[in-house]
């Protein structure tokens, strides 16, 4: 028993105090992330763990004011403190799922990707005494596969997660994220589960996304899809961000690779959906940022202070 009390102890944590993931307290733990699902339940059960809200989010309402009227955004948050990148973008998904609360209604369509945002919204959603299953929510799978490395941050994945969280559905692309010949493109494009996938992303109530960078190690250069190469030309090309494993340049406008043909939604579909809310932290990431905002594709923005005073900077500068 304290063995077990002891695993309790020190997933909780983890989880709690150090605000890692589940992925990641399973890795360090060295079991598997349902296993530490369970174990934060049993944490709650049994007393070791007791969570009291008195303000779970500490936002700068300045710096979130100053970022929402610079940029004409619905709304914009800004998380106070500094923090390691990762436990950043945490908490960054937390204020963003809270955010969602506030304009969830039952059997809205919600489209999200790949990749650590999605996939710390599922942790939370999981581990949340609030029950969001009333809420019969439709998930759609935006782009296609990664298809390697962590499945816990991969699209399938992500979308079972979400629709099981919601109590609704889902829809999957069951493709690769990218592939070589046009004619397998278009056939893909045709094919009817795929197709139907793709007509529900024109219009969604909710898209819910991270950005991508290519001044680090992306999520598509550690499952194989981008050399170090090809990363430096679409650098040189311009490209200064991604969404929807979309690449663009500093003023939103999408590079198009004739050779890597993108299974997924266009980037016009962040564009349309009600709300397109872009989770993101760090400085570096305020040129991708910056260049989402300006390309329409996201209207929300939820982000830490460091992020949020880089893309003022921006901003004033255009």
């Amino acid at each position: 028993m304290k063995a077990r009390e002891d695993l309790l102890i020190r997933a909780a944590e983890l989880y709690f105090d150090q605000e890692l993931s589940q992925n990641d307290v399973a890795n360090i733990l060295g079991i598997s992330r349902p296993t530490v699902s369970r174990l934060l339940d049993e944490a709650k059960a049994t007393g070791i763990v007791e969570i009291r809200v008195n303000s779970p989010i500490v936002k700068n309402p300045a710096l979130s004011a100053e970022v929402r009227n610079l940029f004409g955004l619905k709304d914009a948050i800004v998380l106070k403190g500094t923090y390691g990148y990762q436990q950043s973008l945490f908490r960054c998904s937390r204020a963003a799922l809270s955010f969602c609360e506030t304009i969830l209604e039952r059997s809205m369509t919600i489209g999200t990707s790949w990749g650590a945002v999605p996939s710390y919204l599922c942790d939370i959603l999981e581990t949340s005494e609030i029950d969001h299953s009333l809420f019969n929510i439709d998930i759609v799978q935006m782009v296609g596969c990664l298809g390697t490395g962590n499945p816990d941050v991969d699209g399938i994945t992500i979308a079972l997660r979400l629709a099981k969280a919601f109590g609704g559905t889902y829809s999957n692309i069951y493709a690769p994220v990218f592939v070589q010949y046009k004619e397998v493109y278009d056939f893909l494009l045709k094919e009817p589960q795929i197709a139907q996938t793709l007509k529900k992303c024109e219009n969604l109530d909710i898209a819910i996304m991270g950005i991508g960078s290519f001044d680090r190690s992306t999520i598509l250069q550690k499952a194989g899809y981008l050399s170090d190469s090809s990363r430096q030309a679409l650098i040189e090309a311009g490209a200064v961000g991604h969404l929807l494993a979309r690449p663009f340049d500093k003023d939103g406008n999408e590079i198009f690779n004739d050779s890597r043909h993108t299974v997924g939604a266009p980037l016009s579909s962040t564009r349309n959906a009600k709300w397109s809310i872009c989770v993101s932290a760090a400085e570096f990431k305020a040129p991708a940022l910056h260049a989402a905002i300006l390309g329409g594709y996201t209207n929300v923005v939820v982000i830490d202070e460091p992020l949020a005073t880089a893309l003022i900077a921006l901003g004033n500068k255009a």
